[in-house]
């Protein structure tokens, strides 16, 4: 067998006793067969026809089943080789890095009927990382994303290899692959671990996903037995969310100017002793508290601070244009709708007109590369943000588009628009003509942002219970939702075609964080409710478990944010790392993880804790900071102030093991490391500072607790959290 990269083939289903032959970099091995497998393994099946959209059917996955398109047979391996990681210690563990893919299986055109989204006519490269054999204990760990994004799609070597596991990645260029692909990849994976270690016991999978993510997981461990043990959604999209999500910030962006909506994130702030709600007109205060209560958290705004409109486009506008090709106009014609009768911010930035085409320039091969325009409308109070560039044939009536491409794409300049050279669609382009006629406008925009009042979902999301009226009925027009509602479609693809339906098949801990502008931290405990709806609070308590991380923004990874966010965010990777090691003590030795995190949600979607670590569990230090007694001090030049905390980690957690101080300075910078001595569940931190010159200090103590009380700075298992106080200097 040849040693190149060239299409080597991987035959996992060979008879029963045959001797396998797999080729590893320079070298083969004769490997003994694994654990016995049927003769003739099932085929498996999907379970009902296409989903509207065009999204294939939902496949039911177990241990033995083989998926009809991504199997041994259509693996393709393009290398072997034997790789050494070196840990901090200097010590180096060797491994066998496999690499390969899922080759395009059918084209566009040869898809089944009604199936217009399929995983097949798409590359999925695959990575397996295996340890040497002393390091491997029946194990494997896998995180997944639907994007080609490779951070979010492979794990860590050094967590995986010195906890037991070999590693799985997929690096699908389809987002609707669900999670048929990421199954396949770890079958075929724990196949080639019984060759490559002489293996027949039972091997262990746990599989994550953040934020998209999240949400093949989801489809995961509802869809799936037998592939996974254990999985983990972080910060979980729900169903509906990151569609509507993106409208909301969209019209908070629109409704709030951003002098103002600087102000609202300076008020969040610990400490600030400032009303957010100073300075809103009666338009902008209803804005933001539909926001809130739509679950937007309130320590997320900073990371909408500068947001533009525009954002509300950048992920899902053709999901609206495609299934939802009439609310446009209905928006800005119809009674119901907010474009018949404007509010002041509304109008303000609205644009929308006619022109032609004045000249076109042409590339060497007469591509159009910019077109100038006779005239632009007047913008708006958010200028030329998401504008559209609508084409219309030489009849003046008929509007150009071609599939999901509606408008050209480009960047205008007084009244020439350069077209992206990679966004533009060649039919919208080859209409293009001198004297043409063009729409300019950002009317679609606009309407997007009010898109959740007229899209209100059928789930029992508690969001939208704002848009209705006390006997339940709505207090907007709604859109059709026949035969499901549009905002559920990303989410059915990425799911593997499958609704969120809290009945769980796998053992599951979702983690969620309060900081969170994009996966919003009241979701997390909507699905727990899900699950226990659906499965009963002592089944549920068997197979689930919700942490929340307060001070987190989205994701979970293990570095600490530069600058002034460093300040202020915690480094939730650790806690993951914690999640996946407790995963894992519960399905392979029956020992249950600390109890779900204790929350409420207050009567605008907010999700609160408990100040006491005692009663809000979880994983994370629950910490209390005060400067002379106070959230916010005021003190004069060189005066002193006693800063004081206590750092509690919650029951079954750990110990606290280290801690450090950030004293307001310009450079953003924490003082070096104080590590406990001895640490303990409960441990307090003092010290008494002062300052020279006047001014504001937000001052913060960053901690970390470690299950097992291990302060080494290169664990990968750190839970950290932080506490903040305000100095004011007179």
């Amino acid at each position: 067998m040849s040693r190149t990269k060239q299409s080597l083939r991987l035959c996992l289903h060979c008879a029963s006793g045959a001797v396998l032959l797999l080729t590893l970099g320079d070298r083969q091995l004769n490997g003994e067969q694994g654990a016995p497998k049927p003769a003739t393994a099932a085929t498996c099946e999907f379970v009902g026809g296409p989903q509207f959209g065009g999204i294939e059917p939902s496949l039911a996955v177990d241990a033995n089943c083989v998926d009809p398109d991504y199997n041994d047979k259509t693996f393709v391996i393009d290398s072997t080789q034997q790789q050494t990681l070196k840990l901090p210690d200097g010590s180096e563990v060797g491994y066998t890095e496999v690499k390969g893919h899922f080759p395009p299986l059918r084209k566009q055109a040869e898809l089944p009927a009604g199936i217009s989204k399929s995983p097949t006519t798409a590359n999925h490269n695959v990575f397996w990382r295996f340890p040497e054999k002393k390091y491997w204990h029946n194990r494997f760990f896998q995180q997944t994303y639907p994007l080609p994004i490779e951070s979010l799609n492979t794990v860590d070597n050094r967590f995986a290899f010195t906890n037991g596991g070999f590693t799985v990645a997929v690096i699908s260029e389809n987002p609707n692959a669900g999670y048929r692909v990421i199954a396949a990849a770890a079958k075929l994976a724990k196949e080639y671990a019984n060759k490559l270690y002489g293996n027949s016991g039972r091997i262990y999978g746990y599989l994550w996903g953040m934020s998209g993510g999240s949400v093949q997981s989801m489809g995961a461990n509802e869809g799936t037995t037998g592939v996974w043990d254990g999985i983990i959604p972080v910060v979980i999209a729900t169903d509906g969310l990151n569609v509507h999500s993106f409208c909301w910030d969209g019209f908070h962006a629109l409704a709030i100017p951003e002098s103002k909506r600087n102000a609202i994130v300076e008020a969040m702030a610990q400490g600030s002793g400032r009303d957010i709600y100073a300075g809103l007109n009666s338009e902008e205060h209803a804005a933001l508290d539909e926001v809130l209560s739509a679950g937007f958290p309130r320590r997320g705004f900073e990371a909408l601070q500068s947001m533009p409109v525009v954002k509300v486009t950048s992920a899902m506008q053709n999901v609206i244009r495609v299934y939802d090709p009439t609310y446009e106009d209905d928006f800005w014609s119809k009674p119901g709708y907010e474009g018949i009768k404007p509010p002041a911010y509304l109008s303000a930035a609205k644009v929308d007109g006619y022109t032609t085409i004045a000249s076109i320039e042409r590339s060497a091969q007469n591509v159009p590369t910019a077109v100038t325009f006779a005239k632009v409308p007047p913008l708006g109070s958010i200028g030329a943000e998401g504008l559209d560039y609508y084409v219309y044939a030489a009849d003046g009536t008929t509007r150009i588009s071609n599939g999901e491409a509606f408008s050209l794409v480009g960047k205008l300049n007084e009244n020439t628009l350069t077209l992206d050279k990679q966004k533009n669609d060649p039919v919208l382009l080859n209409a293009l003509t001198t004297g043409g006629k063009i729409r300019i406008t950002n009317r679609f925009l606009l309407a997007a942002t009010f898109y959740p009042r007229h899209s209100i979902l059928d789930n029992g999301n508690p969001a939208y219970n704002q848009y209705k009226n006390a006997d339940g009925t709505f207090k907007y027009v709604q859109r059709p939702q026949t035969p499901i509602a549009l905002p559920y479609i990303p989410n059915v693809g990425a799911s593997g075609g499958r609704r969120q339906t809290g009945q769980l098949k796998v053992k599951t801990i979702v983690l969620e964080n309060l900081s969170d502008p994009a996966s919003w931290p009241y979701v997390g405990g909507f699905y727990a409710e899900q699950v226990q709806e659906a499965m009963g609070p002592r089944e549920a308590d068997k197979i689930f478990r919700l942490y929340y991380q307060e001070n987190a923004s989205h994701g979970a990874f293990p570095f600490e944010a530069p600058g002034k966010t460093g300040t202020t965010l915690a480094s939730v990777g650790g806690i993951l790392n914690q999640a996946i090691l407790d995963l894992a003590a519960w399905v392979e030795q029956g020992v249950a993880p600390p109890r779900s995190t204790s929350y409420r949600r207050d009567a605008m979607n907010q999700v609160v804790l408990s100040d006491q670590a005692s009663a809000r569990f979880g994983l994370q230090p629950v910490m209390h900071l005060t400067a002379n007694g106070k959230i916010r001090a005021q003190v004069g030049v060189n005066q002193l102030v006693d800063l004081a905390a206590t750092i509690e980690m919650p029951p079954g957690a750990g110990k606290v093991v280290r801690y450090d101080w950030y004293l307001g300075g310009k450079d953003f910078k924490f003082e070096p490391e104080t590590k406990v001595e001895k640490p303990e569940a409960v441990i307090t931190a003092k010290r008494t500072v002062s300052f020279p010159e006047p001014g504001e200090y937000a001052i913060t103590l960053r901690a970390d607790g470690q299950r097992d009380g291990d302060a080494a700075t290169d664990s990968t298992t750190p839970l950290e959290n932080l506490a903040q106080v305000r100095v004011v200097v007179q």
